[in-house]
């Protein structure tokens, strides 16, 4: 493993019109770096043939590692192909359609290496830019030994391009699990945050790119995406102090109503609301919590529990 170099992977799947704007971003990193980008289209697939040639110079010229899955695997799948030959002493996993900041591995790098191993991975602020023209900031301040934050899942980093973990954690918990169709980077940040802290630096370094946004969620897929996100993790929140696991309920539930209202299931969202025992009182705090998020233009997590 090469100290203090940092290895980016990239999956890309139907944005040979976006891949090579994220690579560039990497190549102007102020840190050694490895990029590898993992192309999930399937072999031989128009979309393959069309990524392949934006990238045709930088691979030949070893700037990029490029590797092609024999058919569409999955984003989880395609990360952990990257994970398994990373050479970097830290790893980030970059959406194909972000871009981060010439100084952020760099500066991420640097602050765990000054807070010590027991910091497992270090996010940064952003803003995300929506249709409109609109933009959101972070406001997300979660930092230490947050856990509980993550299982509830009110820690927003804004993007799994966000994250920038040891490279040795990545391996002990495993990768990637390839069960999560939806919230895989959650779900991988969570089991990182099990084995040690989180570190938060406060300077805005990543874009996150939300103008196009080519699958629109279900309430039926999200509604199943909680469920088994609360199978899986049940055992880890039930063993919480019993403030912690109210908190962490009450958050998936109140999370379930906000995106119901766009897709007219409040009927359903409210019923899961009364399953939890969501008091009227937390909802109203919620609500302000909402409503302050869209005035601020700012995006942070809802916390109930202070740890």
């Amino acid at each position: 493993m090469m100290q203090n170099t940092v290895t980016i992977v990239i999956p890309t799947f139907h944005r040979p019109d976006r891949i090579l704007r994220a690579v560039e971003s990497c190549e102007k990193q102020t840190m050694k770096h490895q990029i590898i980008v993992v192309d999930d289209n399937g072999k031989e697939t128009l979309q393959q043939k069309e990524t392949e040639q934006k990238l045709t110079s930088l691979i030949e010229q070893g700037i990029v590692i490029y590797l092609i899955n024999d058919h569409n695997s999955g984003a989880s799948f395609s990360r952990n192909r990257g994970l398994e030959i990373a050479e970097g002493e830290f790893i980030t996993f970059l959406d194909d359609d972000d871009e981060i900041a010439p100084e952020k591995l760099r500066k991420q790098a640097y602050l765990l290496n000054q807070l010590g191993p027991e910091y497992t991975c270090c996010c940064c602020d952003y803003h995300k830019l929506l249709t409109g023209g609109k933009v959101y900031c972070s406001g997300e301040d979660a930092q230490g030994a947050v856990y509980p934050y993550a299982l509830a899942r009110v820690i927003y980093n804004g993007s799994g391009s966000n994250l920038l973990a040891r490279t040795d954690a990545a391996r002990k918990i495993g990768g990637y699990d390839i069960r999560f169709a939806k919230r895989q980077d959650m779900e991988f940040m969570a089991r990182l945050l099990k084995q040690g802290k989180l570190a938060w630096l406060k300077e805005d370094l990543l874009t996150i790119h939300y103008e196009i946004r080519e699958n629109k969620l279900t309430y039926e897929g999200l509604r199943k995406a909680d469920e088994f996100w609360i199978d899986v993790f049940r055992p880890e929140i039930d063993a919480l102090p019993e403030k912690q696991k109210k908190a962490v309920y009450d958050s998936l539930a109140l999370e379930r109503w906000r995106y119901s209202i766009q897709r007219h299931e409040q009927k359903d969202a409210i019923a899961n609301m009364k399953k939890y025992d969501v008091s009227f009182l937390v909802w109203l705090h919620y609500v302000w919590y909402l409503i302050q998020r869209i005035l601020r233009k700012r995006s942070y997590g809802f916390k109930l529990v202070r740890l």
